[in-house]
């Protein structure tokens, strides 16, 4: 997962002039010819990544070729997951760096075809068919500077996540790479102590896009579910915070939140609407709203007090 790749997402479409051109001369952009040369190979496809012909020849792998046009639109870029660098990629279908920007005169096809480049594909990993199987990419969460976390979504909303690792050679590659959830930074953690030491509030929540939802507001949750919140950490760098902690109000999350407050007697809590998380609670009030909501929050031994030991209203 590169940064570039993450700014060219959002154009899920290649563009094509509007301009004719003689027969045989391809009209197509530059990542679009790329993409149909692969295509004319057999190479398969998931999603929004194809498999590399400088590395795909044998065994189960995953598709890693992401390619994309260049924000500064001229021509295209190309990035592989695996490792792949550009040079290889391009050596692999005969290509010059200058053919980024201009591709050959010819069509993709028929590219193709003279340079005999059609060859069998190995089988694509299982992990690989989530695309096919109707997820898309949603959003990508850095955890530190190794891993990164990929959210996908389905339109009925059903939603999923994997992750990425860079490994000793710098390269990103699929998974943790033997690292445990439990044992990654804080998401957005270096903001998060700077914020920490300010003085400032820090909310707690149990969702990366509750986090990146929160405009405005300094926000931190971990790499696990409900069901794994790293209280020894949480304890060890939210010492001290002001700290306010907004749990999904449904049964995980509040039982999620006897384990934080465990972690963090000194936090406040505030609880929204049932079946509302820290996202739906700002989008329903509002920052300036939903700040003052965390100014008056309070603090967990009150709200028993106020409610009853073990009460959880919202």
């Amino acid at each position: 997962m590169t940064d570039t790749e993450a700014r060219t997402t959002t154009r899920s479409t290649p563009r094509v002039p509007s301009q004719c051109s003689s027969p045989g001369i391809p009209t197509s952009s530059p990542e679009h010819w790329l993409a149909e040369v692969l295509a004319a190979m057999g190479c398969r496809r998931a999603g929004r990544k194809w498999q590399c012909p400088a590395h795909g020849h044998t065994g189960l792998h995953s598709a890693a070729l992401a390619i994309g046009r260049r924000d500064d639109d001229r021509g295209a870029w190309l990035h592989c997951h695996a490792g792949c660098s550009v040079t290889a990629v391009l050596r692999a279908l005969g290509l010059r760096p200058n053919h980024l920007q201009r591709p050959p005169r010819i069509t993709p096809s028929r590219y193709v075809h003279l340079r005999g480049l059609r060859r069998e594909w190995p089988e694509l990993k299982a992990g690989a068919h989530l695309e096919t199987a109707g997820y898309r990419h949603e959003a990508w969460h850095l955890y530190g500077p190794d891993h990164a976390k990929q959210r996908l979504r389905r339109p009925d909303g059903t939603k999923t996540m994997r992750w990425e690792s860079r490994n000793t050679r710098g390269e990103w590659v699929p998974g943790l790479l033997g690292t445990r959830e439990a044992d990654l930074p804080l998401y957005r953690e270096d903001e998060v102590r700077m914020a920490a030491a300010a003085g400032e509030t820090v909310v707690l929540c149990e969702s990366e896009s509750s986090c990146d939802a929160l405009h405005g507001v300094y926000a931190t949750t971990w790499a696990g579910g409900a069901g794994s919140p790293p209280v020894e950490t949480l304890a060890r760098l939210l010492e001290g915070a002001d700290v306010v902690i907004v749990p999904d109000h449904d049964e995980a999350g509040l039982a999620c939140l006897d384990r934080l407050v465990s972690a963090l007697p000194h936090a406040r809590v505030l609880i929204g609407e049932p079946e509302e998380d820290a996202k739906d609670i700002y989008a329903r009030v509002g920052l300036d709203h939903f700040l003052g909501m965390l100014t008056s929050a309070p603090t967990a031994e009150a709200r028993g007090e106020r409610e009853g030991v073990g009460g959880h209203a919202g």
